[in-house]
């Protein structure tokens, strides 16, 4: 059986030339996304010449280019915005979360504003402080403003065709070291593992060796750091059999976790895992949602991994001993199989 079918890079090109040919009112504008350049990941590269006029690209201002892009949204046109790196989000932060958002609902009958705003995001790459963030946990939490993470067990043409059908802001994270990863198909990730789906829309993929088999530890993390977890997983049933369910949302905020509760209520023991610092993370979010949602008697274990509290460095041996490694992973998820079950939390 087939288990891969393209890059995520690929998928987010051919969604975005989907999403176009299909509906006018959709445009795309950021930092160079036209020919020659294409964007900075070059997930523009093509569009411009096949969508004259419906490719735009916008001066380094990216508060301005996002009031822009909200602005179109409210008069009917379907803008998709490309966030050279997440990072610069910040710079957007004011129209996202005072304009945008709140335009939604604060005029005394709903406002349609259909709008994705793009984000490359992470680290793992050398990239230094200023381009390598994960800007998750800013944008959790404001009303009307949803957040998405890219998946190699969603399709990006569905997912963006979800955004725009909310007929609300959203934001797309997109980790940089996962462009290149394949997409999975047909339920299988290799000869090992496969997956299913939970919920609403699918947004939960449920990795597994046996869909219906108790696991000794449920791992929860969003789509971009899908990969390394599924690594420590295999390691784990190959050399300590233990074995793991690996949960992967597509929407991260707002996000049901009673879809995956039995899976964590059945298991006993949960370890989360981000990319991102600790402190009002996405993380820290669905710990306290799913432990409220299970029984108090439980006995079960909650935990959270995150990367160190720190800048991220530019060096990147540096940078690999302070963000979240497979390694790291793998030990957690052994000591929390192997431990007496009680709510925990903390960092690596």
């Amino acid at each position: 059986m087939n288990t891969k079918s393209e890059r995520l890079n690929e998928n987010l090109r051919n969604a975005l030339h989907r999403l176009m040919t299909e509906d006018d009112a959709v445009i795309v504008m950021g930092e160079d996304v036209p020919e020659p350049y294409g964007g900075a990941f070059k997930i523009t590269k093509g569009l411009s010449d096949s969508f004259p006029g419906r490719v735009i690209g916008t001066p380094i201002s990216e508060e301005g280019f996002v009031n822009m892009a909200a602005g179109m949204a409210i008069m009917g046109l379907r803008p998709i915005v490309d966030m050279m790196f997440s990072d610069f989000a910040a710079l957007a932060f004011d129209p996202l979360l005072n304009f945008a958002s709140k335009s939604v609902a604060m005029y005394g009958k709903r406002l349609d504003i259909p709008m994705i705003v793009r984000c490359a995001n992470g680290g793992y790459r050398g990239y230094g402080a200023t381009h390598s963030q994960s800007m998750q946990k800013y944008f959790i939490g404001i009303p009307h403003l949803s957040v998405y993470e890219m998946s190699p067990f969603h399709d990006n043409y569905s997912v963006f065709k979800r955004m725009l059908e909310e007929k609300n802001p959203c934001v797309f994270f997109e980790e940089k070291t996962a462009y290149a990863q394949w997409r999975y198909i047909n339920g299988e990730i290799d000869d090992l593992f496969g997956y299913s789906y939970r919920g609403a829309d699918g947004n939960w993929a449920v990795a597994a060796i046996e869909q219906e088999a108790v696991a000794d530890v449920v791992i929860i993390c969003p789509g971009g750091m899908a990969s390394i977890c599924l690594a420590a997983a295999e390691k784990l049933i190959m050399e300590e059999e233990i074995e793991v369910k690996l949960c992967v949302p597509s929407k991260l905020y707002p996000c049901r976790t009673e879809d995956i509760a039995g899976e964590a209520a059945a298991a006993g023991k949960v370890l989360i895992v981000e990319e991102g610092t600790s402190g009002g993370s996405w993380g820290e979010g669905i710990a306290v949602q799913l432990y409220s949602r299970l029984n108090r008697d439980w006995g079960g274990a909650v935990e959270l991994l995150c990367s160190r509290d720190t800048v991220i460095p530019a060096a990147v041996h540096h940078e690999r001993r302070m963000l979240v490694s497979e390694r790291d992973i793998y030990e957690r998820a052994l000591r929390l199989a192997r431990q007496d079950t009680a709510v925990t939390g903390g960092r690596i």
